[in-house]
């Protein structure tokens, strides 16, 4: 009986010092607020279409619109792409007041970007609106209007030298710089080395060469700022970019050159 003790007890502390060294990292529920994940984890394919499709309405209605996916069917498309579509609500009043449509949404899990959000019927900037205009009105330009919609049409990426800093990624060496303004959510990215950042948003500005973008989100999570964009005469090549905002608690900047 002593000796059974005795192994019992060995296997005991054996346990609990292969417990010390090797200590769980999966945080407790709730160790992030909500709508903050860890940087390294994909937002959410409803979170995603949640925030395209807002900015979609917000640009066809002319004015910043309040959006909820009442119902989300997902279905599979091919190459690792993931489907939602089904039926949401949107308005500037109270949810009473607010307008019905249908949705379809198409995400690329792999590269964790929106690649198609529509809806139907299309919302106007004509008619009477409750609770009126958000803020800064529809204007182009104005700090939460839709944007302007006459700006170069791109898609092009080149390389250059460049940096992108931030508290959670540190300094990072870019060598590439992308924009893609031929979708529905124009795209501003940085690369370097095995890392890449791409920044979403509204088109505000433009003299033909190039534009300005308020950032509305990000691959990474939620994000908000402003983009600066240049192309080369023949807009086949990408002169510079230049970021600069907050995504979730984190400042970040963010540069490049040809």
């Amino acid at each position: 009986m002593l000796a059974a003790w005795g192994l019992t007890f060995t296997a005991i502390s054996c346990l609990s010092s292969l417990w010390a060294q090797n200590p769980q990292t999966q945080g407790p529920p709730g160790q992030y607020p909500p709508g903050q994940y860890p940087p390294n984890r994909p937002q959410p394919v409803a979170a995603q279409c949640q925030s395209a499709l807002g900015d979609r309405v917000s640009a066809d209605a002319g004015r910043r619109v309040t959006l909820s996916l009442d119902t989300q069917n997902a279905y599979s498309v091919a190459n690792g792409r993931q489907g939602l579509r089904g039926r949401l609500r949107y308005g500037t009043g109270g949810p009473n007041s607010w307008r019905t449509a249908t949705y379809d949404c198409v995400v690329s899990v792999r590269q964790n970007r929106v690649e198609r959000a529509t809806y139907s019927p299309r919302a106007s900037s004509g008619g009477s609106w409750p609770g009126g205009p958000g803020p800064g009105g529809p204007g182009p330009g104005g700090p939460g209007g839709p944007g302007i919609i006459n700006y170069p049409r791109v898609k092009v990426d080149t390389s250059g030298r460049g940096t992108f800093n931030s508290r959670s990624s540190g300094s990072i060496k870019i060598t590439r710089g992308f924009v893609d303004s031929t979708g529905p959510r124009p795209a501003v990215s940085l690369r370097g080395g095995n890392f890449m950042i791409t920044f979403y948003g509204v088109v505000e500005r433009s003299d033909g060469g190039g534009f300005t973008m308020r950032i509305t989100g990000s691959d990474r999570g939620n994000a908000h700022g402003t983009a600066q964009a240049r192309l080369n005469n023949d807009r086949n090549e990408v002169e510079l970019i230049n970021l600069s905002g907050r995504m979730g608690r984190d400042n970040f900047t963010g540069n490049f050159g040809r």
